[in-house]
């Protein structure tokens, strides 16, 4: 047991070892920075304490790259929250406990992009916009103005037909 868990932390540490070095050898830019704090991090936190090595796939939406995470394991991290959802983003991963389809990789693909524009904001405007939701007396997901956004974004992908 103890050689299993020492294996598993060993496999963590050298995937994001791995994907550090590689991030640090690109070009300096200020937005992959802004971005990434805290939400990529964030992303390989909860892939590595759910036990996944690395990611399923990635998907490029052209202005956005989502990193996929799509495992059963994931559910740890759901459960953990205590609300019910299909796919959660955080940066540039997605999470989701099986394969994510068309219309809800372009609804995380709009989450990707606002934790792009907002950065390290992006979780206290997000809850922000829930509570401000809660207090007007709707609903604190659905009434949230990034999940507004999302499903509009999605809602117009799946209007013109297009994946």
């Amino acid at each position: 047991m103890v050689f299993h868990w020492a294996a598993v932390i060993l496999d963590s540490w050298l995937v994001f070892e791995r994907t550090l070095r590689a991030w640090l050898a690109r070009p300096f830019r200020f937005r992959d920075w802004w971005r990434s704090l805290p939400g990529d991090l964030l992303g390989l936190m909860v892939m590595f304490g759910c036990g996944i090595p690395a990611p399923t796939r990635e998907h490029d939406a052209g202005d956005v790259a989502a990193v996929l995470v799509e495992d059963p394991r994931v559910e740890r991290w759901f459960r953990a929250q205590l609300i019910p959802v299909r796919a959660q983003t955080l940066g540039r991963y997605v999470f989701a406990r099986e394969s994510v389809p068309a219309d809800m990789l372009v609804h995380e693909c709009e989450h990707i992009r606002q934790w792009e524009r907002f950065g390290p904001l992006y979780l206290p405007l997000y809850f922000g916009s829930s509570g401000i939701a809660l207090l007007r007396g709707r609903r604190p997901y659905w009434d949230n103005h990034f999940e507004a956004a999302a499903r509009a974004s999605a809602d117009r992908m799946v209007s013109s037909g297009t994946s």
